[in-house]
């Protein structure tokens, strides 16, 4: 934990061990990816079941993996992960809202070696560096065994006084 004059703040980008996820809710997603791909090295769009993970559909996203050039593409955001994000992003390419950055190396890397990982950050690409998360980003292949999508968790740390779904208590429904 970084420590500030007066107050604590997460400490951001730090990525740690798929065995060891502190989140519950990510723990159970990476447990089900787990379960999903046995002996492969990764499960494939078809072996997941949405309604296999019901309680997790608020904060799961999936993610399309373009290739020649690569791109990635935002195909399905959970609500949770739409009220971080403080917009809808299905369907937009992640290169357009954010050019550059420490989380398009991270993909990129998942993609090249074929293998999620559990990270805390913040959404300074988005303009929203006090919206920090915790998320686990897990790769998806095609029959060729290529990473054609991406399925990732996300749990939000929202601001004091936010109700999920009601924004903060006395002010505007936004994070």
């Amino acid at each position: 934990m970084l420590k500030s004059n007066r107050t604590s703040i997460v400490k951001i980008d730090e990525v740690g061990d798929l065995d060891h996820i502190p989140v519950s809710e990510l723990r159970a997603l990476y447990n089900y990816w787990c379960a999903k791909k046995g002996d492969r090295v990764m499960p494939s769009r078809s072996d997941i079941r949405p309604a296999e993970i019901v309680d997790l559909l608020s904060k799961v996203g999936l993610i399309d993996v373009e290739h020649a050039p690569r791109r990635y593409r935002l195909r399905l955001l959970g609500t949770e992960v739409v009220l971080a994000l403080g917009q809808e992003m299905t369907g937009k390419y992640l290169d357009e809202i954010s050019p550059s950055g420490s989380g398009m190396a991270r993909l990129n890397k998942l993609v090249e070696q074929r293998t999620g990982y559990y990270v805390t950050s913040q959404l300074d690409w988005m303009n929203r560096g006090f919206q920090k998360y915790q998320a686990v980003f897990l790769p998806l292949g095609d029959e060729k065994g290529e990473v054609n999508m991406i399925l990732c968790g996300m749990r939000p740390y929202f601001q004091k006084g936010y109700v999920q779904g009601q924004g903060v208590k006395g002010g505007p429904n936004r994070l």
